[in-house]
């Protein structure tokens, strides 16, 4: 299974062709974060009417793949991967840290990211950039 981060979600919903070829070649299964979910919702103002046209694009992308959720052993991976990075002086964001703990937690070391930068230092993270 492979994770597919925001930044990716985004650039579907834009139509980006090279998130696109990424895709096509994907043969495994891949998995949202709801911690996705959030960050997209920050960026929909309720009161634009085009963003209420992205709120639905991104609520029927997220009804089509397997979502997981934010929990317990998720919490302490996260916490584990922002601690370890802090350590070696590397600190991403911390939203970050908890996508990669949810996909991490949950077996999947793969991510696509446009962001590779974000999640390069994760150990044990095989990010697909584009």
């Amino acid at each position: 299974m492979i994770g597919i981060d925001t930044s990716a979600i985004i650039d579907i919903f834009k139509g980006k062709e090279k998130v696109k070829a990424i895709l096509l070649d994907v043969k495994e299964p891949l998995a949202l974060t709801t911690i996705s979910y959030l960050e997209l919702m920050f960026g929909i103002d309720p009161g634009n009417q085009k963003h209420k046209l992205e709120e639905q694009y991104y609520d029927e992308f997220f009804k089509s793949f397997l979502t997981l959720n934010l929990d317990n052993n998720s919490c302490k991976k996260a916490s584990e991967i922002f601690w370890k990075l802090k350590r070696q002086g590397k600190t991403i964001e911390q939203f970050d840290c908890v996508i990669a703990g949810i996909f991490q937690a949950n077996g999947i070391n793969k991510l696509i990211s446009k962001n590779s930068k974000h999640f390069e230092n994760i150990p044990n993270l095989n990010v697909i950039a584009y």
